[in-house]
Protein backbone atom coordinates (compact mmCIF):
# COMPACT_ATOMS: atom_id res chain seq x y z
CA UNK A 1 0.00 0.00 0.00
CA UNK A 2 1.42 3.51 -0.69
CA UNK A 3 2.84 5.06 2.24
CA UNK A 4 0.45 9.04 2.25
CA UNK A 5 3.03 11.79 2.73
CA UNK A 6 1.77 14.16 4.60
CA UNK A 7 1.39 18.05 3.05
CA UNK A 8 4.15 20.52 4.75
CA UNK A 9 4.19 23.93 4.66
CA UNK A 10 7.47 25.00 3.03
CA UNK A 11 9.48 27.99 4.27
CA UNK A 12 9.27 31.07 2.54
CA UNK A 13 12.83 32.15 0.92
CA UNK A 14 13.31 36.59 0.78
CA UNK A 15 15.60 37.68 -1.94
CA UNK A 16 17.22 41.31 -1.51
CA UNK A 17 18.74 42.05 -4.85
CA UNK A 18 21.45 45.31 -3.76
CA UNK A 19 23.09 45.76 -7.39
CA UNK A 20 22.39 46.14 -11.17
CA UNK A 21 24.64 43.60 -11.55
CA UNK A 22 23.38 41.20 -14.37
CA UNK A 23 25.16 37.87 -13.25
CA UNK A 24 24.04 38.72 -10.03
CA UNK A 25 20.22 39.43 -10.87
CA UNK A 26 20.00 36.52 -13.48
CA UNK A 27 21.16 34.29 -10.81
CA UNK A 28 19.16 35.36 -8.28
CA UNK A 29 15.95 35.30 -10.54
CA UNK A 30 17.10 32.07 -11.54
CA UNK A 31 17.30 31.01 -7.83
CA UNK A 32 14.06 32.58 -6.94
CA UNK A 33 12.01 30.51 -10.61
CA UNK A 34 13.61 27.02 -9.12
CA UNK A 35 12.36 27.81 -5.67
CA UNK A 36 8.76 28.51 -6.84
CA UNK A 37 8.55 25.65 -9.11
CA UNK A 38 9.52 23.21 -5.97
CA UNK A 39 6.60 24.77 -4.22
CA UNK A 40 8.29 26.99 -1.99
CA UNK A 41 6.96 30.69 -1.19
CA UNK A 42 9.30 33.43 -2.83
CA UNK A 43 9.08 36.98 -2.86
CA UNK A 44 11.44 39.87 -3.99
CA UNK A 45 13.08 43.05 -2.78
CA UNK A 46 14.78 45.44 -5.47
CA UNK A 47 16.56 47.61 -3.54
CA UNK A 48 19.68 51.15 -4.57
CA UNK A 49 20.89 50.31 -8.02
CA UNK A 50 19.00 47.07 -8.64
CA UNK A 51 15.42 48.79 -8.55
CA UNK A 52 16.81 49.68 -12.93
CA UNK A 53 15.90 46.14 -13.66
CA UNK A 54 12.73 46.76 -13.11
CA UNK A 55 11.93 49.72 -15.94
CA UNK A 56 10.15 48.69 -18.44
CA UNK A 57 11.31 47.11 -21.61
CA UNK A 58 15.22 47.38 -19.77
CA UNK A 59 18.02 45.99 -21.98
CA UNK A 60 20.94 44.24 -20.44
CA UNK A 61 24.88 44.16 -22.32
CA UNK A 62 24.67 41.34 -20.78
CA UNK A 63 21.80 39.42 -22.37
CA UNK A 64 23.25 39.06 -25.74
CA UNK A 65 26.03 36.12 -24.56
CA UNK A 66 23.26 34.59 -22.12
CA UNK A 67 21.26 34.72 -25.21
CA UNK A 68 23.71 33.14 -26.86
CA UNK A 69 24.07 30.41 -24.47
CA UNK A 70 20.31 28.89 -24.61
CA UNK A 71 20.29 31.14 -21.43
CA UNK A 72 16.91 33.54 -20.89
CA UNK A 73 16.73 37.10 -20.84
CA UNK A 74 16.71 39.29 -17.97
CA UNK A 75 13.02 40.61 -18.94
CA UNK A 76 11.89 36.82 -19.18
CA UNK A 77 12.98 35.54 -15.60
CA UNK A 78 11.03 38.72 -14.76
CA UNK A 79 7.95 37.89 -17.10
CA UNK A 80 7.79 34.36 -15.13
CA UNK A 81 8.38 35.88 -11.64
CA UNK A 82 5.14 38.51 -12.73
CA UNK A 83 3.23 34.96 -13.97
CA UNK A 84 4.13 33.07 -10.91
CA UNK A 85 2.24 35.85 -8.63
CA UNK A 86 5.83 36.30 -7.00
CA UNK A 87 5.28 39.52 -4.57
CA UNK A 88 8.27 42.03 -5.48
CA UNK A 89 8.38 45.13 -3.75
CA UNK A 90 10.88 47.94 -5.23
CA UNK A 91 12.73 50.13 -2.71
CA UNK A 92 11.09 54.03 -2.95
CA UNK A 93 14.56 54.84 -2.34
CA UNK A 94 15.71 52.83 -4.82
CA UNK A 95 13.29 54.33 -7.76
CA UNK A 96 14.42 57.66 -7.42
CA UNK A 97 18.34 57.19 -7.03
CA UNK A 98 17.22 55.34 -10.50
CA UNK A 99 15.58 58.36 -11.42
CA UNK A 100 12.15 56.39 -12.46
CA UNK A 101 8.60 56.62 -10.97
CA UNK A 102 6.10 54.26 -10.02
CA UNK A 103 4.62 53.65 -13.65
CA UNK A 104 7.98 53.25 -15.29
CA UNK A 105 8.13 49.87 -13.46
CA UNK A 106 7.15 46.50 -14.72
CA UNK A 107 3.63 45.85 -13.90
CA UNK A 108 3.03 43.69 -10.64
CA UNK A 109 5.94 45.37 -8.49
CA UNK A 110 4.83 47.10 -5.48
CA UNK A 111 6.73 50.09 -3.87
CA UNK A 112 8.00 50.58 -0.17
CA UNK A 113 10.79 49.93 2.31
CA UNK A 114 13.15 47.66 3.61
CA UNK A 115 11.31 47.87 7.10
CA UNK A 116 7.91 46.32 5.10
CA UNK A 117 9.58 44.06 3.07
CA UNK A 118 11.19 42.40 6.39
CA UNK A 119 8.20 42.57 8.33
CA UNK A 120 6.14 40.80 5.62
CA UNK A 121 9.30 38.12 5.65
CA UNK A 122 9.88 37.84 9.43
CA UNK A 123 9.56 33.70 8.75
CA UNK A 124 10.94 33.39 5.51
CA UNK A 125 15.13 32.72 4.76
CA UNK A 126 16.47 35.68 3.54
CA UNK A 127 19.31 35.79 0.80
CA UNK A 128 21.43 38.85 0.14
CA UNK A 129 21.90 38.75 -3.96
Amino acid sequence: MPVMRKSVKQQGLALIFAEANHARLHGGLSLALAAAALGRPVRLFFQGEAVCALQIKRHWAGDKSYKAGGLPLLSDLLDQAVGLGLPMMACESGIHLCGLSAPNLIAGVETGGLVAFLADARADDLLFV
